[in-house]
Protein backbone atom coordinates (compact mmCIF):
# COMPACT_ATOMS: atom_id res chain seq x y z
CA UNK A 1 0.00 0.00 0.00
CA UNK A 2 1.18 3.79 -0.42
CA UNK A 3 0.33 6.82 -0.53
CA UNK A 4 -0.10 8.51 -3.53
CA UNK A 5 -0.20 12.44 -3.51
CA UNK A 6 -1.26 15.23 -5.99
CA UNK A 7 -0.47 18.78 -5.66
CA UNK A 8 -2.54 21.61 -7.49
CA UNK A 9 -1.17 25.10 -8.69
CA UNK A 10 -3.83 27.56 -7.81
CA UNK A 11 -5.14 29.92 -10.48
CA UNK A 12 -4.67 33.64 -8.94
CA UNK A 13 -6.75 36.60 -9.77
CA UNK A 14 -5.58 40.27 -8.29
CA UNK A 15 -8.51 42.84 -7.88
CA UNK A 16 -7.15 46.07 -7.42
CA UNK A 17 -9.41 48.11 -4.97
CA UNK A 18 -9.53 51.79 -6.69
CA UNK A 19 -10.55 55.71 -6.59
CA UNK A 20 -8.48 56.78 -3.65
CA UNK A 21 -5.14 58.10 -4.01
CA UNK A 22 -2.26 55.96 -3.07
CA UNK A 23 -1.40 58.55 0.09
CA UNK A 24 -4.71 58.46 1.20
CA UNK A 25 -4.91 54.60 0.94
CA UNK A 26 -1.70 54.03 2.44
CA UNK A 27 -3.16 56.35 5.37
CA UNK A 28 -6.09 53.91 6.04
CA UNK A 29 -7.22 50.84 6.63
CA UNK A 30 -8.21 50.06 3.43
CA UNK A 31 -6.83 46.92 1.33
CA UNK A 32 -4.57 47.55 -2.18
CA UNK A 33 -6.42 44.41 -3.23
CA UNK A 34 -8.43 41.48 -3.18
CA UNK A 35 -6.71 38.07 -4.14
CA UNK A 36 -8.15 35.23 -4.75
CA UNK A 37 -6.54 31.91 -5.86
CA UNK A 38 -9.28 29.25 -7.59
CA UNK A 39 -8.91 25.89 -8.98
CA UNK A 40 -10.83 23.18 -10.77
CA UNK A 41 -10.30 19.97 -12.29
CA UNK A 42 -10.09 16.34 -11.05
CA UNK A 43 -8.25 14.38 -8.16
CA UNK A 44 -7.20 11.10 -9.78
CA UNK A 45 -8.29 7.72 -8.86
CA UNK A 46 -5.43 5.71 -5.85
CA UNK A 47 -4.65 2.65 -7.87
CA UNK A 48 -4.89 -0.54 -6.54
CA UNK A 49 -4.14 -0.98 -2.51
CA UNK A 50 -3.41 2.81 -2.06
CA UNK A 51 -4.72 5.71 -0.30
CA UNK A 52 -4.50 9.07 -1.47
CA UNK A 53 -3.82 13.06 -0.44
CA UNK A 54 -4.44 15.88 -2.37
CA UNK A 55 -2.93 19.77 -1.81
CA UNK A 56 -3.12 22.74 -2.94
CA UNK A 57 0.28 24.70 -2.76
CA UNK A 58 1.07 28.58 -3.51
CA UNK A 59 3.12 31.43 -2.75
CA UNK A 60 1.59 35.18 -1.43
CA UNK A 61 3.57 37.92 -2.87
CA UNK A 62 5.92 38.22 -0.06
CA UNK A 63 6.13 42.07 -0.18
CA UNK A 64 2.58 42.60 1.50
CA UNK A 65 0.49 41.45 4.66
CA UNK A 66 -2.82 40.01 4.18
CA UNK A 67 -6.05 38.92 5.98
CA UNK A 68 -7.12 35.81 4.94
CA UNK A 69 -11.35 36.02 4.26
CA UNK A 70 -12.64 32.82 3.38
CA UNK A 71 -11.58 29.82 1.92
CA UNK A 72 -13.71 26.27 0.73
CA UNK A 73 -13.10 23.07 -0.83
CA UNK A 74 -15.63 21.22 -2.21
CA UNK A 75 -15.68 17.40 -3.46
CA UNK A 76 -18.12 15.42 -5.90
CA UNK A 77 -17.98 11.84 -6.70
CA UNK A 78 -20.56 10.70 -9.25
CA UNK A 79 -23.75 8.71 -8.21
CA UNK A 80 -21.87 7.17 -4.60
CA UNK A 81 -20.70 8.29 -1.16
CA UNK A 82 -17.04 9.93 -0.35
CA UNK A 83 -15.02 8.00 1.88
CA UNK A 84 -13.00 11.18 2.78
CA UNK A 85 -11.78 12.36 6.67
CA UNK A 86 -13.88 14.80 7.64
CA UNK A 87 -11.42 17.58 8.08
CA UNK A 88 -8.62 19.15 6.21
CA UNK A 89 -5.67 21.91 7.47
CA UNK A 90 -4.24 24.92 5.79
CA UNK A 91 -1.07 25.38 6.33
CA UNK A 92 0.94 29.36 5.93
CA UNK A 93 4.72 29.50 6.47
CA UNK A 94 6.78 32.46 5.87
CA UNK A 95 10.37 33.59 7.33
CA UNK A 96 9.69 36.15 10.05
CA UNK A 97 11.28 39.26 9.20
CA UNK A 98 14.85 40.96 8.52
CA UNK A 99 17.46 38.82 9.79
CA UNK A 100 15.43 35.73 10.86
CA UNK A 101 16.44 32.39 9.88
CA UNK A 102 13.55 30.96 10.57
CA UNK A 103 10.65 30.14 9.20
CA UNK A 104 7.10 30.10 11.39
CA UNK A 105 4.00 28.14 10.25
CA UNK A 106 0.41 28.74 11.27
CA UNK A 107 -2.08 25.90 10.79
CA UNK A 108 -6.25 26.39 10.61
CA UNK A 109 -8.78 23.40 10.20
CA UNK A 110 -11.17 22.76 7.17
CA UNK A 111 -14.48 21.15 8.48
CA UNK A 112 -16.97 19.27 6.90
CA UNK A 113 -19.96 19.11 9.56
CA UNK A 114 -21.97 16.07 9.36
CA UNK A 115 -25.10 16.00 7.10
CA UNK A 116 -26.23 12.80 8.52
CA UNK A 117 -25.84 9.61 11.24
CA UNK A 118 -25.10 6.24 10.11
CA UNK A 119 -28.23 5.11 8.01
CA UNK A 120 -27.29 1.06 9.45
CA UNK A 121 -27.60 2.19 13.16
CA UNK A 122 -27.65 5.19 15.59
CA UNK A 123 -23.74 5.13 15.74
CA UNK A 124 -22.96 8.74 17.11
CA UNK A 125 -21.73 11.69 14.74
CA UNK A 126 -18.24 11.55 16.39
CA UNK A 127 -17.26 8.39 15.56
CA UNK A 128 -18.96 7.58 12.03
CA UNK A 129 -17.38 6.48 8.99
CA UNK A 130 -16.90 9.55 6.58
CA UNK A 131 -18.85 7.51 4.01
CA UNK A 132 -21.70 8.35 6.14
CA UNK A 133 -21.01 11.75 6.56
CA UNK A 134 -22.91 13.29 3.30
CA UNK A 135 -26.35 12.35 1.25
CA UNK A 136 -26.46 12.07 -2.05
CA UNK A 137 -27.82 15.21 -3.53
CA UNK A 138 -30.56 14.66 -6.40
CA UNK A 139 -30.12 18.20 -7.45
CA UNK A 140 -26.98 17.22 -8.97
CA UNK A 141 -27.69 14.22 -10.56
CA UNK A 142 -27.53 11.79 -7.71
CA UNK A 143 -24.11 12.84 -6.67
CA UNK A 144 -22.27 12.68 -3.76
CA UNK A 145 -20.94 16.06 -2.39
CA UNK A 146 -18.45 17.17 0.50
CA UNK A 147 -17.75 20.51 1.55
CA UNK A 148 -15.28 21.88 3.79
CA UNK A 149 -14.98 25.15 5.32
CA UNK A 150 -11.99 26.93 6.79
CA UNK A 151 -13.08 27.09 10.50
CA UNK A 152 -12.88 29.12 12.79
CA UNK A 153 -10.40 31.39 10.51
CA UNK A 154 -7.63 33.92 11.21
CA UNK A 155 -9.09 37.64 11.27
CA UNK A 156 -5.44 39.21 11.90
CA UNK A 157 -3.15 40.60 9.48
CA UNK A 158 -1.00 37.81 8.38
CA UNK A 159 3.31 37.90 8.80
CA UNK A 160 3.26 42.38 8.16
CA UNK A 161 7.31 41.83 7.97
CA UNK A 162 9.17 43.45 4.96
CA UNK A 163 12.02 41.67 3.40
CA UNK A 164 10.79 38.07 3.86
CA UNK A 165 11.81 35.42 1.68
CA UNK A 166 8.56 33.52 1.24
CA UNK A 167 5.30 32.97 2.10
CA UNK A 168 3.58 29.97 1.67
CA UNK A 169 0.26 28.67 1.74
CA UNK A 170 -0.72 24.70 1.20
CA UNK A 171 -4.06 23.39 2.13
CA UNK A 172 -4.13 19.84 2.54
CA UNK A 173 -7.10 17.07 2.05
CA UNK A 174 -6.86 13.20 2.71
CA UNK A 175 -9.25 9.77 2.42
CA UNK A 176 -8.80 6.89 5.35
CA UNK A 177 -9.72 4.38 2.53
CA UNK A 178 -7.97 2.41 -0.61
CA UNK A 179 -8.57 2.07 -4.29
CA UNK A 180 -11.19 4.86 -4.56
CA UNK A 181 -12.16 6.65 -8.11
CA UNK A 182 -11.52 9.78 -9.40
CA UNK A 183 -13.28 12.67 -7.32
CA UNK A 184 -13.88 16.36 -8.80
CA UNK A 185 -12.72 19.58 -7.00
CA UNK A 186 -13.61 22.87 -6.50
CA UNK A 187 -10.99 25.28 -4.55
CA UNK A 188 -11.43 28.81 -3.27
CA UNK A 189 -9.28 30.62 -1.34
CA UNK A 190 -9.73 34.77 -0.95
CA UNK A 191 -7.26 37.36 1.09
CA UNK A 192 -7.33 41.19 1.48
CA UNK A 193 -3.68 42.01 0.51
CA UNK A 194 -2.26 45.62 2.80
CA UNK A 195 0.76 47.80 1.66
CA UNK A 196 3.53 46.69 4.82
CA UNK A 197 3.65 50.02 5.91
CA UNK A 198 -0.30 49.75 6.27
CA UNK A 199 0.40 46.76 8.42
CA UNK A 200 3.13 48.41 10.39
CA UNK A 201 0.87 51.33 11.00
CA UNK A 202 -2.36 50.07 11.40
CA UNK A 203 -4.10 47.32 13.72
CA UNK A 204 -5.75 45.38 10.70
CA UNK A 205 -7.21 42.89 12.86
CA UNK A 206 -10.63 42.64 10.90
CA UNK A 207 -12.18 41.78 7.89
CA UNK A 208 -14.37 44.51 7.51
CA UNK A 209 -12.81 47.35 5.60
CA UNK A 210 -12.97 50.32 6.92
CA UNK A 211 -12.03 54.07 5.71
Amino acid sequence: MALVTTTVSPTVTDNPFTGLSETVRERSGIARSEVIYSAYGTWPASGSGNQRSISFLWSLDKDYGYVLMESSVAFILNNDYLDMEATGVMEISSSLGPGASDVASQWYPYINHASRQNATGNTAIGSIPADNYNSLYPITGGNGIMVFNLSPKPTSLLYPYSQRNTIDVVSMFAEDVNDKPILAYRFFCRFLKYDITQGYNYVVNSPIMTR
